[in-house]
């Protein structure tokens, strides 16, 4: 704003005064703070152009560190009709808190396929153009300040009906396509953006790894069955939109079995595949460092970034178990990146809550154990 009072009260047109302000305010923004586009290069994840990372300066091609939060509310709360967040709401106040007091610098936006595509009877007062537009308003916020969001399909169905929970098994082959299609082509123009197909592919007796790169068998879940479509044709769907941002392919078993990610993994003509991991020490078997080392890191060996964008301790109020999981991706070469489960309002005694109140307050001591983590290596 300093530099657009100091531009001389030249004799011009209101129009073109107009858009000499504007240009100045958007040049001026950029400057301040913006994400760098992110880029995959062998397994790293770097920066495609210079810019600001959470509160550090980076440079192109530079190798980045991603570490954060998962901002929950946006996958349900369009499906009461009465907003778009839970608490905190998801504006420049809550960014802020992520930055600057938790140096996170990356944030996960869960994405309900029904509320964006605005079908299934939404309401159309959350859904449609309306849930977009909030959802790329925050995403605009966020890399605008320097935080690279990942946005996923949180919450799906492959049939009529609303989804009220995230059991989605598998993508469906009827709204999955669509919805990817529209996502890539609103946020493509935004290289701080991460896409991630499905949140947690689960029931390995009816998704085989070759039905998730493939498609075509069916999964049941609340409400009916649908017929599955495979990650190679939805990683061409986006590309076809000509969307180069990064893909994230979860793991089965609620994201937390990648034992045969890297034979099943898509092809993809932008080379941009990130290996997505999931863990919350709730016996799903990949949840101590000899699984780690021995699939995970196996990923990296072989070529691929690997993130963990998701993770927590379950009925537990305490950090012990992510502390081990912190130090493991901190240690590896190269690191891996993690961000934790929810930044959202909640009792870490029910799940695993971050924050306590909507000045992002650390629960005690698991959201503690996290925000004194992260201000630690970033």
């Amino acid at each position: 704003m300093e530099s657009i009072c100091k531009i001389p009260l030249l004799v011009v047109s209101r129009g073109l005064w107009i858009l000499i302000v504007s240009v100045a305010f958007v040049l001026g923004a950029r400057a301040q703070s913006s994400a760098p586009g992110i880029g995959v290069s062998g397994n790293n994840i770097v920066a495609t152009t210079a810019g600001t990372l959470g509160l550090h300066t980076v440079t192109a091609g530079q190798t980045l560190n991603l570490r954060g939060v998962n901002l929950s509310g946006s996958e349900y709360t369009c499906t009461t009709g009465k907003g778009f967040w839970d608490v905190p709401a998801g504006n420049q106040t809550t960014i802020n808190h992520m930055r600057d007091d938790w140096h996170a610098n990356v944030i996960r936006l869960p994405l309900n396929e029904i509320c964006w595509l605005g079908i299934n009877r939404a309401s159309p007062a959350t859904s449609g153009p309306n849930y977009q537009n909030a959802m790329g308003t925050f995403v605009n916020l966020a890399t605008a300040s320097g935080m690279v969001v990942e946005v996923d399909l949180h919450f799906g169905t492959g049939n009529n009906g609303i989804p009220k929970n995230d059991n989605y098994p598998g993508l469906d082959a009827k709204h999955a396509p669509t919805f990817w299609q529209s996502v890539a082509n609103y946020f493509k123009r935004n290289p701080a953006v991460i896409f991630n197909l499905i949140n947690e592919p689960h029931s390995s007796s009816e998704i085989s790894w070759s039905c998730y790169l493939n498609g075509g068998c069916t999964v049941k879940a609340t409400g009916g069955s649908w017929t599955v479509v495979g990650t190679q044709s939805l990683v061409n769907t986006i590309r076809a939109t000509g969307a180069t941002n990064p893909i994230i392919i979860a793991g089965l078993n609620w994201s937390n079995d990648l034992s045969q990610w890297l034979s099943s993994v898509p092809m993809d003509s932008a080379h941009a595949i990130i290996a997505g991991a999931h863990n919350y020490f709730d016996n799903l078997g990949c949840q101590d460092t000899t699984c780690w080392n021995n699939v995970w890191q196996n990923i990296q060996n072989n070529g691929y970034p690997v993130l963990i964008d998701e993770f927590g301790q379950l009925h537990l109020c305490d950090h012990s178990q992510i502390d081990i999981l912190m130090n493991w991706a901190d240690s590896v070469n190269p690191p891996i990146g993690y961000w934790a489960w929810a930044f959202t309002v909640a009792s870490c005694t029910t799940g695993p809550a971050l924050i306590s109140d909507a000045n992002g307050t650390p629960t005690q001591t698991y959201g503690q154990g996290f925000h004194d983590h992260l201000r630690a290596v970033q």
